[in-house]
């Protein structure tokens, strides 16, 4: 299928330069970006929203990351699950859920723990930041590092209702 496409004058350059980066062969590089804009679109119709997280990756010998991805948080960072993993709520281990445009589930987990200054003033600092993706609830809540944030995503989602024909 052949199809036209109009420039402004002014962009002629852009459209030189292009067309010998991609060897004469625009045809994929205009088909890669179009299908990238409309899934930008159609999931934002859908209420999904580019989520950005930067965090140290503690999976990777704490390198500095930034993920980007669409979709909707369950639990936001700003509104973490936390299970404090003693009773003098000194150790915690936060967690945010958020599902993808594609369906996937995401779980972006760090650690806290709260201490005193050599001055007596109170201070946090968090640590052990990770970033997973699973590919459906079914599947986080099989992991058990992150199970019991799944759950919470589940009730603050809302539990679907199994309609049984029994």
């Amino acid at each position: 299928m052949n199809k036209t496409i109009y420039l402004p004058d002014e962009e002629a350059d852009t459209w030189e330069k292009a067309r010998r980066l991609a060897n004469d062969r625009l045809s994929p590089v205009l088909l890669k970006a179009l299908k990238e804009f409309v899934a930008v679109k159609e999931a934002e119709a859908a209420g999904f929203e580019r989520i950005q997280i930067k965090f140290e990756d503690s999976d990777d010998n704490n390198l500095p990351k930034i993920k980007a991805f669409h979709g909707k948080w369950i639990i936001p960072p700003n509104e973490s699950f936390i299970l404090w993993n003693d009773e003098s709520v000194a150790k915690g281990h936060l967690f945010s859920v958020a599902t993808t445009a594609k369906g996937n589930v995401v779980v972006y987990s760090w650690k806290r723990e709260r201490d005193t200054s050599s001055e007596g003033e109170p201070f946090e600092y968090d640590w052990g930041h990770r970033f997973l993706v699973f590919r459906s609830f079914e599947e986080a809540a099989a992991n058990s590092t992150v199970n019991h944030a799944i759950r919470e995503a589940l009730q603050r989602r809302g539990v679907p209702v199994e309609e049984l024909d029994i």
